[in-house]
């Protein structure tokens, strides 16, 4: 009896005990899920926001680029390009620009068969009305002489510009990554260098097997008389012939015509010293005269390259430019002439 009446009052304490042991557990496990839940909460509002800084970032519609006049706020899909004597990038990149650049009467035709009848822009006296008519909405110019004295101001008044160094026909494959970089083509940047860089592994092979050490030379005769000898191993000639393609210069180009000094004015006296095995020969169209003048001549006749009827006529229009389309026409010139 006295048993019992101690029993009821330890049983109540128990279960009173296990119920607030349980309800412990429970808050503490609600904190855990409250917390956990939290976490998770945060979690994903992390997420969704990097999530919406990649989409704004994807989204951006212009890109900074930095050159020698400034920064550029280039639109990231530009839609209308004027590209002032650049046309050959856009075109190697499947774009069509909305200008065509000439210099007086000389144009380059190599391009007309992908750009047609475009409006012309004389870059040797830019008609900045002609320009924002043409409504652009990025412009590329090729060289800082285009921009200079105030002229860049101009023109970024009408579109955000982008001037490209002077060394761009030397560095020209630089230059082509960053027309992919300005117009959002970066991919097919990659496949026209790739895609030349692998013609011009094939061509210097073939060369190599044809012509073993017989040396290659480049003469230019200008519209005003004068006569330009080409060398290397940079420049417009230079770079294809003897960078890309691997030909040896005659002794004459090296001493007067290589490194700093890829080309040289020389005097028509100079003629009987341009040894060279093969010579290529182009010139302006205003230089026709004295090309058949030269060309008729004995110093010329006496020439070796002459004798074994190895001269080879070029055009002026893809050989003094640079770009893509023009260093495949240059390539495809050489295996013509020298390894068909």
């Amino acid at each position: 009896m006295i048993f019992s009446q101690l029993a009821k009052p330890l049983l109540k304490m128990f279960v009173l005990l296990s119920l607030i042991v349980l309800l412990a557990a429970c808050n503490g496990t609600n904190t855990a899920n409250n917390n956990n839940s939290g976490e998770a909460a945060e979690s994903t509002t992390t997420q969704l926001e990097s999530e919406e800084a990649a989409n704004e970032k994807d989204q951006a519609t212009t890109r900074d680029f930095e050159h020698e006049f400034g920064t550029t706020e280039a639109p990231t899909a530009p839609q209308r390009i004027m590209a002032l004597y650049m046309e050959d990038y856009l075109v190697a990149l499947g774009l069509k620009p909305i200008t065509q650049t000439v210099i007086g009467n000389f144009s380059l035709q190599y391009l007309q068969p992908y750009i047609g009848d475009l409006p012309k822009i004389d870059s040797s006296a830019v008609d900045f009305e002609a320009v924002l008519n043409a409504q652009p909405d990025l412009i590329m110019l090729a060289f800082p002489n285009y921009a200079i004295d105030g002229k860049y101001e101009l023109f970024d008044k009408i579109a955000p510009t982008y001037v490209f160094a002077a060394d761009t026909p030397d560095n020209w494959r630089e230059a082509v990554k960053t027309v992919g970089q300005l117009t959002g083509k970066v991919t097919e940047a990659d496949k026209v260098l790739a895609d030349y860089d692998a013609k011009t592994d094939e061509a210097r092979s073939r060369l190599s097997e044809k012509l073993g050490n017989e040396t290659v030379a480049l003469l230019r005769i200008r519209s005003n008389k004068e006569l330009r000898l080409y060398g290397g191993p940079g420049g417009y000639a230079g770079n294809v012939l003897y960078t890309d393609l691997g030909l040896n210069p005659p002794q004459i180009v090296k001493e007067l015509a290589w490194g700093e000094q890829s080309m040289r004015v020389i005097s028509q006296e100079i003629i009987p010293q341009i040894d060279a095995d093969h010579l290529f020969l182009t010139y302006d169209e205003g230089g026709k005269e004295l090309a058949q003048e030269i060309l008729e001549s004995e110093m010329w006749k006496s020439l070796p390259a002459v004798q074994k009827n190895q001269v080879y006529e070029v055009s002026l229009d893809h050989w003094m430019t640079y770009g893509p389309i023009a260093y495949n026409l240059k390539v495809d010139d050489v295996l013509q002439a020298l390894a068909p």
